[in-house]
């Protein structure tokens, strides 16, 4: 639940007055993460605050502890006397705090009527009904949100419905909702494709592989040049490749010649490509998508590079990188890539010249700092300064799992096990993965608790069995999990 704004900052923006910058900005303030909607609000009515509602207002907050109902009923007809959507959110957090979800659904309810062009009234309320898990009734307020919207920005607040719905409990209701919500828009040209892609995804969370393959189809139907039915042709590529592929095709097919379009669904079909064993055909897709655009080339060979790199390939993604750096030989995001593969292939002192170079033009990069470090550490060099390095990196991006680990795997190589262990178990928390579970299980096992650091492996199996840091740690170590 969001903070709850204090009865000074009520009272202050009921005034009309400038809050002070401590007051301004109160962290934790709701927000659904709705791209391409607008952001504007429209101005709020003169507060038309008296001393009787200054007193009232005082005398509800008084009571909130004490009598949530009374404060929520006295909160509740300042807004609708006042209009003062500030008012509105605080009733409803007020009923939140009392565990009265239906008032608190009412007097939001009470706001978007009152303030139908307030943005953050329909954001409050979607974010309330799934919230709720009452799924079916947001379908009519994504509908006129997306009604709401000016045509450009419609597709991208579309686009975004899956992503909404996907923690719904009952997948029925989020099909449902998402249904209501995109009805009118599947008919439409300028939205047609984004909606369909849109639905169809919501089907493909539901497990209804079926409908979600029509949606692509009734997609790129629409716009056969539009990328929305074509990742989601990419998505289907698993379960449904015989009917998904063409799909996938047709819309390579109408972009071949364009030197504009986004190489998203090129990238996703060709990570498809090569998890299939297809590398040639995936390489290929690549090669032939055309662009205008140098960041765009960029993105398309390092995406190639790092497919050559994951299908263990490292010499090929080496060769890669190196032409591409004799056309643009500063730019970092290649040095950085170059680095990972120099490393791969044995050119330890290139890999850490090349990261260097990426610190010196990018100080701030968490990544490159984390990079170098894990690399000593990982060969058990300089671990002093490993450490140091990836000290740094974390000072940058304090919330990333992996750095967490390379911290906890470079503690481990300094002879810390007890450290190790809290921080490898901290960045498994946040996010499981292969190569964390890879560190965590060697420690425990180091430790002697077997049976844990077999749990632990089996689980990063389940996550990804053919990482090559977790193969190598159970081959080294002679363990079958």
């Amino acid at each position: 639940m969001p903070r709850l704004r204090s009865p000074l900052v009520i009272l202050w923006l009921l005034a009309g007055l400038a809050l002070p910058p401590a007051l301004a900005q109160p962290a934790g303030q709701p927000a659904l993460p709705i791209a391409g909607a607008p952001a504007s609000r429209p101005d709020t009515p003169p507060s038309g605050l008296d001393a009787e509602l200054f007193y009232q207002l005082l005398i509800a907050e008084l009571q909130r502890r004490h009598d949530p109902g009374a404060a929520y009923s006295i909160i509740l007809e300042a807004a609708r006397r006042t209009g003062h959507p500030e008012l509105f959110r605080r009733a409803m957090e007020i009923a939140l705090q009392g565990r009265a979800p239906q008032a608190a659904l009412s007097a939001v309810r009470e706001w978007r009527q009152r303030l139908p062009a307030d943005d953050e009234a329909r954001r409050t309320e979607l974010q309330l009904l799934l919230g709720l898990q009452r799924v079916r009734e947001a379908g009519p307020v994504l509908r006129d949100w997306i009604r709401a919207t000016p045509a450009p920005q419609r597709p991208a607040l579309i686009a975004v419905i899956p992503s909404l719905l996907a923690r719904a409990s009952d997948k029925a209701e989020a099909v449902a909702a998402a249904q209501t919500a995109l009805e009118p828009f599947l008919r439409e040209a300028p939205t047609s494709a984004a909606a369909w892609a849109a639905l169809g995804r919501v089907h493909r969370q539901a497990g209804d592989d079926e409908q979600a393959l029509h949606a692509a189809r009734q997609a790129i139907q629409a716009d056969p040049r539009a990328a929305a039915g074509a990742l989601l042709a990419v998505e289907l590529l698993e379960r449904r490749p015989v009917e998904a592929e063409p799909l996938v095709q047709r819309y390579l097919h109408a972009t071949r010649d364009a030197t504009d379009t986004d190489p998203v669904v090129a990238i996703s079909y060709a990570q498809a490509l090569a998890e299939r064993g297809r590398m040639a055909e995936a390489r290929a897709v690549l090669q032939h998508t055309r662009t205008a655009r140098p960041d765009e080339r960029r993105r398309l060979l390092i995406a190639e590079a790092r497919l050559l790199r994951d299908q263990d390939q490292p010499q090929a993604a080496y060769d890669v990188l190196t032409q591409a750096l004799r056309d643009t030989p500063d730019d970092p995001d290649l040095q950085y890539e170059l680095a990972m593969v120099a490393e791969r292939t044995g050119r330890l002192d290139e890999m850490e010249r090349l990261l260097r170079a990426v610190i010196a033009r990018k100080p701030d990069d968490a990544n490159a700092y984390n990079a170098l470090g894990y690399a000593l550490a990982d060969r058990g060099v300089r671990l002093t300064e490993a450490k140091a390095l990836i000290e740094e990196a974390l000072r940058r991006a304090p919330d990333d799992a992996y750095i967490v680990d390379s911290l906890g795997w470079v503690e481990y190589r300094l002879g810390n096990w007890p450290e190790a262990r809290r921080l490898l178990t901290q960045a498994m928390q946040q996010r499981p993965d292969a190569e964390i579970a890879a560190h965590l299980g060697e420690v425990l096992w180091m430790m002697g608790e077997r049976d844990e650091a077999l749990a632990v492996w089996r689980q990063g199996l389940a996550l990804d069995a053919r990482n090559r840091t977790l193969t190598e740690t159970l081959q080294r170590l002679g363990v079958q999990p």
